[in-house]
């Protein structure tokens, strides 16, 4: 997979603002969804569908609690 220059700083942007992976995921994951003018139809179906097979595990880790980026408050 080629990474674009944009695509570069995309990500180290995402790094510096420490945002939780899931919440990442979920963004780009909708923003693709609904860019019906960059993204050809058919390759949308197939990002789409290769984020939620790596959103799915994490949501449910996130949902039962054993998400490392939240921390329980004693």
């Amino acid at each position: 997979m080629v990474i674009t220059q944009q695509e570069e700083k995309m990500i180290k942007a995402l790094r510096e603002a420490k945002l939780p992976p899931l919440f990442v995921l979920v963004r780009i994951r909708n923003e693709i969804l609904n860019d019906t003018e960059n993204v050809e139809e058919n390759r949308r179906d197939v990002v789409i569908k290769a984020l939620e097979k790596y959103i799915g595990p994490l949501w449910d880790d996130f949902r039962k609690g054993k998400n490392p980026q939240v921390k329980e408050e004693a």
